[in-house]
């Protein structure tokens, strides 16, 4: 434990912002206390309050000066902070000290009533220095003033000494030393522990906003009036990377959410669909939770709520992982069971198709092996759908891949290559996707685009067309055809496992697409072109993004 040669620990003076504040305020009021006195002197008014007594006027003065002079010096070194807290209160009070008693002793002595101030003293002293450092400045302020005293009596033939007065005073000083130093050691407890609890509740508030911000469910604290209070990296990640501040109203970020949150505050019922955005978005499940949950229905408004926010694919790709487990056991079980049937049902139709010479008897034999190859065709994609994997992304170079791509499908539909169209801004495109599940994706949405467009396949045309959208700053790519598109009843259930309105089709394609898009954290919507036809437009994650 280190002390330095004024005697302070370091352990028991808090070299702290609130400390240099205190002693700041008390120079001030000591170079107050001296321009008093020199206000006191320069007016005359002295002579009046001592009386007789005053012998001094001119030390009175020059003390008083040099007492003014030493509290502007003070203040020099409290702003700066040069030297220590501890070495500049030990060397203040013996200034101060040394001070009072020479103007006790230009007043006529202990008499004066001036001596009081080196209580005064001593206790503000206390506030700063350990107990055995006041104890000795309160013990130097008795024997000075007992010291001016037996000076005094010595040096004046006609003086009244009043060592009673000055004895007095001295128990007085060290009296006050006692309680000061008591209650400075209370009020440095207090402030340690108060700034122990401060140190907590900010490291505690710290870790709380920490945690909110890295949480990946989005969250935003509202007025229930609409303004927003706070809001996570999540939720504005989830919104769009729209800026948040103090200012800004939930009915002017997501007008959707908003409606969504005025129904429930109306009827605290809440509702579970997912909120569609706009395109390249996540869907959004938002959940509803009341801060201020006592406040009477009159100023409901006034209160403040929380708002959850979760991506709806995500939460369906949980569900839908849960889902694909249980599906894969069961075909898993059952695919031995339907396919050999199928197989001796195959089978047996094709013969009987081969002995029959009856017309009627081929057509029938013809249905129940187009019908047993449509069942075995939905038994191979709910088969391929259980065994479907997360794919391993990489950077896909998009132009390149898809002048490939172009070649390989023409070549297998016997196509031109004029039929399929490609642009992508800028020609060095990056994306993020498992190659052969690309393939997968491309091939079903392209060969969707010839199965029904119900054109003859010299008249089908398809354009793929790549760019950065400017408001996500992702890259997306719409594969658009000439067909006859999707009427606005059907759009809401393309993406629906089993439904199709072909004859032919098993319902899982788009499905199946759908899924491995959303497994490599990319997404795809239905968009109507204007024109005619049918736009799908999937909204990757860019390499740098990752």
């Amino acid at each position: 434990m280190q002390k330095n040669r004024t005697g302070c620990n370091s352990n028991e003076v808090y070299d702290t912002s609130e400390n240099w504040y205190r002693l700041r305020l008390f120079n001030y009021s000591r170079a107050l206390l001296a321009l008093v006195f020199i206000t006191i002197y320069l007016n005359g008014w002295l002579q009046r309050l001592i009386g007789e007594k005053f012998s001094h006027p001119d030390l009175f003065i020059y003390i008083s000066s040099a007492y003014l002079v030493a509290a502007l010096l003070f203040t020099v070194g409290i702003y700066y902070r040069r030297p220590s807290l501890c070495k500049q209160v030990v060397f203040h009070t013996l200034v101060d000290i040394t001070c009072i008693v020479l103007l006790v002793h230009t007043t006529g002595g202990v008499s004066g009533g001036l001596g009081m101030l080196l209580i005064i003293t001593i206790s503000m002293t206390s506030l700063f220095l350990p107990k055995r450092l006041t104890l000795l400045f309160a013990a130097i302020s008795a024997l000075a003033i007992i010291g001016e005293q037996v000076y005094a009596e010595f040096t004046y033939l006609d003086y009244k000494p009043s060592f009673t007065q000055a004895g007095l005073l001295g128990i007085l000083i060290f009296i006050s030393a006692y309680l000061s130093t008591y209650t400075a050691r209370r009020l440095k407890e207090s402030e340690k522990l108060a700034a122990e609890t401060s140190h907590e509740l900010e490291s505690i508030v710290q870790m709380n906003d920490h945690i909110i911000q890295s949480m990946r469910t989005g969250i935003i604290v509202v007025h229930n009036s609409g303004q927003i209070i706070m809001a996570n990296n999540a939720a504005m990640e989830l919104l769009g990377k729209k800026q948040i501040n103090a200012h800004s109203y939930l009915q002017d970020i997501a007008p959707d959410l908003y409606q969504r949150f005025a129904d429930w505050l109306n009827n605290t019922v809440q509702n579970h669909r997912p909120l569609q955005q706009a395109q390249g978005l996540p869907d959004l499940q938002p959940g509803f939770s009341e801060i201020d949950h006592n406040l009477p229905a009159n100023k409901r408004l006034n209160g403040r709520s929380l708002i959850f926010l979760e991506d709806a694919t995500q939460l369906a790709q949980r569900f839908q992982q849960i889902k694909l487990a249980s599906l894969g056991r069961l075909t898993a079980s059952i695919a031995h069971e339907i396919r050999n049937p199928l197989a001796a049902i195959n089978h047996a139709g094709q013969l009987l198709g081969e002995s029959s010479e009856n017309a009627a008897d081929r057509k029938l034999t013809g249905i129940i092996n187009t019908q047993v190859k449509r069942l075995n065709g939905i038994v191979e994609n709910v088969l391929q759908l259980s065994r479907q994997q997360k794919g391993n992304a990489e950077a896909i170079r998009l132009l390149a891949w898809l002048q490939n791509f172009r070649d390989e499908f023409i070549a297998n539909y016997q196509l031109q290559a004029y039929q399929i169209q490609i642009r992508v801004i800028p020609e060095d495109m990056e994306i993020l996707f498992d190659n052969d599940q690309l393939h997968q994706v491309m091939w079903n949405l392209c060969s969707n685009a010839i199965n029904h467009s119900h054109m003859e396949h010299n008249n089908i045309m398809i354009s793929i067309q790549a760019e950065t959208d400017p408001d996500l700053q992702q890259p997306c790519m719409n594969i658009i055809d000439n067909g006859a598109g999707i009427d606005e009843e059907t759009r809401s259930h393309i993406f629906d496992p089993f439904f199709t309105t072909s004859s032919d089709g098993t319902g899982l394609g788009l499905y199946i697409t759908k899924e491995v898009i959303e497994s490599n954290r990319a997404k795809i919507r239905y968009i109507p072109p204007p024109g005619g036809g049918s736009c799908f437009r999937i909204c990757f994650l860019s390499p740098l993004k990752h």
